[in-house]
């Protein structure tokens, strides 16, 4: 990266964190429990809602008492269970089709990180149904509330019920892309952890290291506040102490409710500090190969951050410290690969492969390092802005 380049991507940064203190993105009202849905509806004036989920979680015993809650309360809502993993143009249309027949005036999103941010992708085709989703890529193209929109998460990583992102796939292009708006934010989200009672091993691994990642991204980037970093700060803390009693035990009643308030917290600190190279990288291999988000961001970020070098030792040396992972005395490069080494350690013992295993064909390597390049920079204020070569070499050794 030229210094001309660089100058650019930080003098943009510096003006967007300034512009981040005026725009004040709102925190969603937290509630714990389905039960509370109905009094907001009827608070919000909402009389008939549309109910965005997948097949898996629309069948579980505890939503479909909540479906029977609402009839009983005589709410109108219609349901819409379509929704596959990484959410494209396509199948965001056939979502809008649906709720504008059935004359939805609210949206209710029951599901993970794709079921939320197809939502939010329709909500942006609520307002501008002419318009391709290409229309509103990148930051703040929105402009304008969607309706009355409820989140509830049922994986405890995305973190996206409090953010201003949903990332959606052009199936024709292979190109994932983030829509960033403040008014994609839930106005209310349903932290209710028995709905991660049953998650599969692997859907609790990959998706606690990708609420990892969101806040480790958000504490080392240049774009912190005191607000960004406590609760980036608590939700590693939250995650280092209680994910892997998650992953053991899904019944953990005390790991599950820990887990979901971490990654609703690294949510807050990431949709205002953004993320880095490892989301960056995700999105680009994930988009080409089809591989789940959060195990493309698990085993990319020992990568990254060995990349980022003393760039990011002062930042890492914190939560080095925060893990007691090391002698406080230790030197900042000594702290900061001690937590390296936690990372490859945790992927591990919650069997996350360490490398893509030569899934990454070389043909592709061009395209994934242009498609990285164009996501990251100017937008996000990583520690280290990246050469092509320096992209590359990530991508070979992730791919080993």
């Amino acid at each position: 990266m030229n210094i001309i380049h660089k100058a650019y991507c930080r003098t943009y940064q510096g003006i967007f964190r300034l512009a981040m203190k005026v725009l004040n993105f709102r925190i969603p009202e937290v509630y714990h429990s389905l039960n509370d849905i109905p009094s907001l509806f009827s608070k919000n004036q909402c009389h008939h809602p549309l109910i965005v989920s997948d097949n898996i979680i629309i069948s579980l015993p505890r939503v479909e008492h909540f479906l029977a809650k609402l009839k009983e309360e005589e709410i109108t809502f219609d349901t819409y269970t379509d929704i596959k993993p990484d959410p494209t143009f396509e199948a965001i249309e056939r979502l809008y089709q649906y709720y504008h027949e059935h004359h939805c005036d609210s949206i209710l999103a029951i599901g993970g990180g794709s079921v939320i941010d197809a939502s939010k992708a329709l909500g942006c085709k609520c307002l501008k149904p002419e318009k391709s989703l290409a229309y509103f890529k990148g930051v703040l193209k929105v402009k304008k509330d969607i309706p009355y929109f409820i989140a509830v998460p049922t994986t405890a990583g995305t973190g996206s019920e409090t953010t201003v992102a949903s990332v959606i796939s052009n199936e024709k292009t292979n190109d994932k892309f983030a829509i960033n708006d403040g008014h994609l934010i839930p106005k209310a989200a349903i932290l209710d952890d028995s709905l991660l009672a049953n998650l599969p091993k692997h859907i609790i691994a990959t998706t606690g290291m990708d609420a990892f990642t969101h806040a480790l991204e958000a504490y080392i980037g240049r774009s912190g506040t005191k607000l960004t970093d406590d609760y980036a700060l608590k939700a590693l803390k939250a995650i280092k102490d209680h994910l892997f009693d998650f992953y053991q035990d899904s019944s953990n009643t005390i790991a599950r409710k820990n887990m979901l308030q971490a990654s609703f917290m690294a949510g807050v600190s990431f949709t205002r500090a953004y993320v880095g190279y490892v989301h960056a990288l995700a999105h680009s291999i994930g988009g080409v190969y089809h591989l789940p988000h959060g195990l493309c961001i698990a085993i990319l970020l020992p990568y990254v951050l060995e990349a980022y070098g003393k760039n990011a030792y002062h930042k890492l040396s914190d939560v080095a410290d925060l893990f007691m992972l090391t002698d406080k005395a230790e030197t900042e490069e000594v702290k900061s690969k001690a937590l390296i080494s936690w990372i490859k350690e945790m992927n591990k013992k919650m069997n996350i492969p360490s490398t893509f295993e030569g899934k990454i064909q070389e043909k592709d390597i061009d395209f994934l390092i242009r498609h990285s390049l164009k996501e990251a920079n100017p937008l996000y204020p990583v520690p280290k802005e990246f050469t092509k070569k320096e992209l590359r070499e990530i991508i070979n050794q992730a791919n080993r």
